[in-house]
C-alpha cells in the first residue's frame, strides 16, 4: 500500500507464483531474473531489476509506477470492503427470499 517501488526476489513456493502475477499480470513490480543454470540470483540481475523499477525514463518503470498507483488508489478507496460485504449480504437475502 505504500508508494515504494517493488523489486521482487522470489525464492520458493508461492513467492514465485506471486512474483510472476505481480510482475507479469498486474505489472506493479519488477521481478529479478535468475542468472545462471543453478537458478541463483546474480548481482547483475538484482541491479537491472532495481534500475528498471527506479529509472524515471524507463518504459518498464513508468508502466510499473502507473499500475502501482492505480491499484493503490483502488485498494485504499473508501468503502471498498463494505461494498463487498453489503453485496454479499444482499445476494444471501435474495437467495433466502426466492426459496
Amino acid at each position: 500500500m505504500n508508494e515504494c517501488q517493488l523489486v521482487l526476489v522470489p525464492n520458493v513456493g508461492d513467492q514465485i507464483i506471486n512474483a510472476r502475477m505481480m510482475s507479469g499480470d498486474l505489472r506493479v513490480g519488477v521481478e529479478v531474473k535468475r542468472g545462471n543454470e543453478s537458478g541463483a540470483f546474480t548481482r547483475e540481475g538484482v541491479c537491472k531489476a532495481v534500475k528498471d523499477a527506479m529509472d524515471d525514463e524507463s518504459e518498464v518503470g513508468k508502466e510499473v509506477r502507473t499500475n502501482h498507483d492505480k491499484w493503490r488508489e483502488f485498494l485504499l478507496s473508501k468503502g471498498l470492503e463494505d461494498s463487498y460485504i453489503d453485496g454479499f449480504v444482499e445476494k444471501l437475502l435474495a437467495m433466502i427470499s426466492s426459496s
